[in-house]
């Protein structure tokens, strides 16, 4: 049943055409780095220099990489980079609940209820928006969730664990190449597992902690000994981290993270107040939830999150890596019941048969509904006939001028780059030049008009 909700909530919107700005912007640069256009530590965007500087140095280069990889492999079509985010979506539902059954690996009954966790992970809002979409933060996820793990894994063990420690430290190191700072939270793990489950002494949580931060600075230490690697990430840190940090500020509330946060959280944590409430009319006998680990992971999700409202640099996909620990959280603390439930359920085979059919019937229809949407356009429906029209008439790799207000709707060009390499250019003189229909707009006379059936835009060619 699981799997069939998580296909009918992102499968649809991922098989059509149209994606979020930033989305594309990532999509474009992977894309382009397949194709031999720029490098993995300087991957381009567009020629045209649309952002004012050559590179796009916007975020570390790992996702851009890793995705490329993709493309060589699959080739260029757009259902490539869905297949990537659905393959993320898939790879971080198997680590949530492998670290589920490492949670509860001496109790049976409440490791077999992994699903939990998954289910409070995708009934999140903004979890189906990212995974509808090519965010970097799915992927960042990702390592992060490997880190978490091997920390959680090398905490509870008796044993030392400096190589799993070290371990651990790469995966934090993959997460920051992949999306910077907001990578980093695992390393609070240690002391915060020494906080609330005391496994291991104080001692140990800070050599842990040491050797995290030992294995991340290490490998940047190497890195900015060449100078390829050095040279972008100083950019990025430098110009676009600090930079947008000090001059582009995305609200002007410092609490924005924390409200939408509780805002994202409402949904779970309503299931979970239902669940309470139907335990207690039915007065079912259900022993406490071990609280502990509940808090932990609750814990781990507001170290995941809470420091984004340092900066007024705040968005709500930002939050993505955090919700994965919010619902291991949420579930710790009904697992008991939802143990009860499932025993009776299984030991009931009528509702057993009924439950069994329901799930088969959801995935079919998630499926089934799922390839009804293909060929069609999910956003940017007229923009994306057009882009597809002029596409297909005029050579691949074109320059196309534009004026300043074509020029404000960013993913447009992101679309003509994705596509067909095609670049648009502000106000310089190019072989065709592109208007909205319903502009008023002097055509220089040696430029001809192209007969095109498109909705937005008229294109014209140089005689």
């Amino acid at each position: 049943m699981i799997s069939g909700i998580m296909i009918l909530l992102t499968i649809p919107k991922l098989i059509q055409d149209g994606m979020f700005l930033d989305a594309m912007l990532y999509t474009c640069v992977s894309h382009n780095l397949s194709n031999g256009i720029g490098t993995f530590w300087f991957p381009q965007y567009s020629p045209s220099l649309f952002s004012g500087y050559p590179f796009f140095l916007e975020h570390p280069p790992l996702v851009f990489g890793i995705q490329s990889v993709f493309f060589r492999l699959l080739g260029d079509s757009m259902y490539v980079e869905r297949l990537y985010v659905f393959i993320t979506m898939c790879i971080t539902a198997f680590l949530i609940s492998l670290l589920w059954r490492d949670i509860y690996k001496k109790e049976e009954g409440l490791k077999g209820i992994s699903w939990l966790p998954v289910l409070f992970w995708i009934s999140i809002p903004t979890w189906f928006w990212s995974y509808s979409n090519n965010m970097m933060e799915n992927t960042m996820t990702i390592f992060d969730l490997c880190a978490v793990i091997l920390i959680y894994r090398a905490s509870e063990s008796d044993r030392s664990e400096v190589f799993r420690m070290a371990l651990a430290g790469g995966f934090i190191f993959l997460a920051t190449l992949s999306k910077g700072v907001p990578g980093l939270f695992p390393v609070a793990l240690p002391v915060l597992h020494w906080l609330i489950i005391r496994k291991k002494s104080f001692g140990t949580a800070i050599l842990h902690t040491i050797i995290l931060l030992f294995v991340i600075s290490l490998i940047y230490f190497v890195l900015f000994n060449f100078p390829q690697s050095r040279e972008s990430l100083t950019f990025y840190f430098k110009e676009r981290l600090i930079g947008r940090i000090n001059d582009v500020p995305t609200t002007s509330d410092r609490l924005y993270t924390i409200k939408r946060l509780i805002s994202e959280l409402i949904l779970p944590a309503v299931l979970a107040i239902i669940v309470f409430f139907i335990a207690k009319i039915t007065r079912s006998n259900i022993r406490k939830p071990n609280l502990p680990n509940p808090f932990l992971f609750i814990m781990i999700g507001l170290s995941a999150s809470v420091p984004l409202t340092l900066t007024l640099v705040q968005r709500g996909f930002y939050l993505v890596p955090s919700f994965t620990y919010f619902a291991i959280g949420i579930s710790a603390l009904i697992a008991p019941i939802i143990l009860n439930f499932t025993e009776i359920l299984i030991n009931n085979r009528k509702y057993l048969k009924n439950f069994t059919i329901t799930a088969i019937l959801i995935l079919v229809l998630s499926i089934g509904y799922s390839f009804m949407q293909k060929g069609k356009t999910q956003r940017d429906r007229d923009m994306l006939n057009d882009v597809h029209a002029i596409g297909n008439t005029i050579p691949r790799g074109s320059a196309i001028t534009v004026n300043q207000e074509i020029a404000s709707s960013h993913v447009l060009e992101c679309y003509f780059i994705r596509y067909y390499y095609i670049s648009l250019y502000i106000n310089k003189p190019k072989q065709f030049l592109m208007i909205k229909k319903s502009m008023a707009q002097d055509i220089p006379p040696d430029y001809r008009k192209l007969k095109i059936e498109t909705r937005i835009y008229d294109v014209y060619r140089l005689k």
